[in-house]
């Protein structure tokens, strides 16, 4: 097998010197230099060119090192597979969110499965109360939300979301205090998605209005998101959605950030340590190494 000699040519290709390589790779020197002579015997070129100030790839060992990247990568992935079926870690892992993480956890949950496919990911988007209900009970592996309340529930924050009001691009109002909100609110119809599939969303908006003495404007309910975007484009209509929904396609619509109690709130990471399992910790060492 080659793969120990192609190790070593890729360490090699990274470092200064054979005796640099030698030493990351805890061999000798002649080792090493052996190791590479058989490579480029079997290749039938030469792989590295020396001179007094170190080794350098030749043109063909340029070519072959962006090949053996890929290869050791393939083969640490296969490796990796084997030892979890020789485990038995193939297991499910069940992770909750809000709406704040729709758009950012595919990526989260892809790099994982990457490098950990045979784990399947089951989703379920919640509201915060019920994930920190179903992280007690077991339900639950992670959960991506608020800050839960139990302190059983460990967090880990991650980042904040905050409430953006969007219009027709052709209005031309501003922002600056309480005053100008209600003045927009009293003038428009205010498109929300509807409260059974957004529940937590309505009740984050309805909160925000409330603990800022605004007024409670005429509200017309869309079948979901983007209808209340696209509703918010006509005349006379706005719509009121947090940042984390609408961060993808700010540079197409018209938007101010809200200000006062309720329009900021910090989300992050949650599990339950005490039924936590391997792969569970795992996701979130890996999360929070990132």
């Amino acid at each position: 097998m080659y793969v120990k000699k192609i190790r070593s040519f890729i360490v090699l290709a990274t470092s200064d010197s054979f005796r640099d390589a030698a030493e990351k790779l805890n061999i000798t020197q002649p080792a090493l230099t052996k190791q590479i002579q058989l490579l480029e015997g079997i290749f039938g070129f030469q792989l590295f060119l020396r001179d007094n100030h170190g080794c350098y790839l030749t043109d063909e060992g340029k070519i072959i090192y962006k090949y053996a990247l890929n290869l050791t990568d393939e083969l640490d992935k296969f490796l990796c597979v084997v030892k979890k079926i020789k485990t038995g870690r193939t297991g499910v892992l069940n992770i909750g969110h809000t709406f704040s993480f729709i758009n950012i956890l595919p990526e989260m949950i892809n790099r994982y499965t990457e490098h950990h496919p045979m784990i399947k990911i089951q989703i379920h988007e919640l509201d915060s109360a019920e994930q920190e209900k179903r992280l007690l009970s077991g339900e639950l592996d992670i959960a991506f939300m608020e800050k839960p309340v139990n302190k059983q529930i460990k967090y880990e924050e991650i980042g904040t979301d905050h409430l953006l009001i969007i219009s027709n691009p052709k209005d031309n109002f501003q922002i600056n205090n309480f005053n100008d909100i209600n003045q927009i609110l009293d003038k428009n119809i205010l498109c929300l998605p509807n409260c059974d599939s957004h529940f937590e969303l309505s009740q984050k908006i309805s909160k925000f209005l409330l603990k800022n003495s605004l007024n409670f404007p005429q509200v017309y309910y869309t079948n979901n998101v983007y209808n209340s975007i696209s509703m918010s484009n006509l005349h006379s209509n706005v719509t009121i959605l947090p940042n984390s929904l609408v961060h993808n396609i700010k540079s197409k619509i018209k938007y101010h950030e809200l200000m006062g109690k309720g329009s900021k709130w910090k989300i992050g990471m949650s599990w339950n340590e005490e039924r936590a399992g391997a792969d569970a910790l795992t996701f979130i060492n890996e999360m929070k190494n990132k």
